[in-house]
């Protein structure tokens, strides 16, 4: 399990520049004033509960970084965190007595898109912006979306169409067999779905041997995976993450999966490391925000190193830049309130750990890019971790994997 760490004076002087930079200068900080409050509901507990304590890391770890430089508009900032068990209704709950009881300005997470779903219409009724750093559902942003909230790690199209280009390259315009395996719930089917539609838009000819939809978390996964076996296709695209993925993978290798099949799913760097030796080689990755392949992430990665001894995975990232994000649209609008900072981050260009990124106006999605890469053999000489190939990195841009305004707008009717 990955460890909450807190930057370097340093490093953070230099993360918290490029947010006052950007910003007008806002009050001065001041002792009378009382802390402003956010709040983090996710899942912290379960298969998928590394994904939410490493969000809950970054956010806590960029509010410590902001308060050591003097807080938001002369007030500290302070998070306060629930268990939402990888449940909508408890989700809800969750984030409407942050609001009520616990007077959030701002909301981050979940990592659940069906928990997003439940937390999003409660952004809008109390007009508090809400921040989605792992949970990625293009509904969100689409048939579900509110001036209130912003989306900052690639949707559910963009990583299948990421996914689905890398193997349109892969295949050389030759036939192909192929299997699905997801999850199943909305992220699980739509993630599919995506993936389905891109493999058509791009002209790769396929043939679709299986699919099959394993419940969240579930420990024991050899019915579904005895069915992808005896399908015998070519290549099969799982949508799992994290817990689940480990999971897969361990099971997948003891039916020679991976000997038979090219499998791609998200081996990201918490799921490498989980796997050590038995991650496995050749198969196909893909990551929405590899330490080891955005630049500019070095110092940041080294002094996450340094003191914990282990790399930043995604989920910090990502949620650390989700509050960078919420900071940049304060102080641009020189208030707290939902609707100032709503409006002052439609548009808007933020600059954050990993770079300059825009929010585009008709949605809130960031404009950022998805990674794909194939699992090395052994371990980074640079990092110690078997991370991926440096030659087979592919960023796939934001401007050729996402949907265009007009078809996001076609989303909500």
């Amino acid at each position: 399990m990955r460890h909450a760490r807190i930057l370097s004076a340093m490093a953070a002087a230099s993360l918290i520049a490029g947010v006052a930079a950007c910003g007008s200068s806002g009050p001065s900080p001041s002792a009378g004033r009382g802390p402003v409050t956010i709040g983090e509901s996710t899942t912290l507990s379960g298969a998928i509960a590394e994904l939410g304590q490493s969000g809950l890391q970054g956010v806590q770890l960029a509010v410590a970084d902001i308060n050591a430089h003097g807080g938001l508009l002369g007030h500290k900032v302070k998070v306060v965190s629930a268990d939402d068990a990888a449940t909508p209704a408890t989700g809800a709950s969750n984030v409407r007595s942050m609001i009520l009881n616990d007077h959030a300005v701002a909301i981050f997470g979940p990592v659940s898109s069906a928990v997003a779903a439940a937390e999003e219409p409660l952004a809008a009724e109390y007009k508090v912006p809400i921040f989605f750093h792992t949970s990625n559902d293009i509904n969100l942003m689409g048939k579900g979306f509110t001036k209130y909230a912003f989306q900052v790690v690639p949707n559910t199209v963009m990583e299948s169409r990421a996914a689905a280009d890398y193997l349109a390259k892969q295949s050389g315009g030759k036939p192909i067999t192929i299997a699905t395996f997801a999850p199943a719930y909305s992220f699980g089917y739509d993630t599919v779905s995506g993936f389905l539609t891109a493999l058509k838009d791009l002209h790769v000819h396929y043939k679709l041997v299986a699919q099959e939809f394993p419940p969240l978390e579930a420990p024991n996964i050899s019915a579904y995976l005895s069915k992808i076996v005896t399908a015998r296709p070519q290549y099969l695209f799982n949508a799992q993450f994290g817990g689940d993925l480990v999971t897969f993978t361990k099971q997948a290798a003891g039916y020679g999966l991976f000997a038979k099949t090219k499998v791609i799913a998200m081996y990201d760097s918490p799921v490498l490391e989980a796997l050590g030796s038995s991650a496995p080689a050749s198969a196909i990755g893909f990551d929405r925000a590899p330490f080891w392949a955005i630049p500019g992430l070095g110092a940041f990665n080294r002094e996450f190193h340094a003191r914990y001894g282990a790399w930043p995975s995604e989920w910090a990232i990502l949620a650390y830049t989700a509050v960078q994000t919420w900071a940049y649209g304060v102080k641009r609008a020189h208030s707290f309130g939902g609707d100032a900072v709503s409006a002052a981050l439609a548009g808007a260009t933020v600059p954050t750990i990993r770079g300059d990124i825009t929010i585009r106006a008709c949605d809130h999605q960031a404009e950022i890019p998805e990674y794909v890469g194939v699992v090395a053999s052994k371990p980074d000489p640079s990092y110690g971790e078997i991370l991926w190939d440096p030659s087979s990195l592919f960023a796939a841009p934001f401007a050729t994997i996402d949907l265009s305004c007009a078809q996001v707008e076609a989303l909500r009717g």
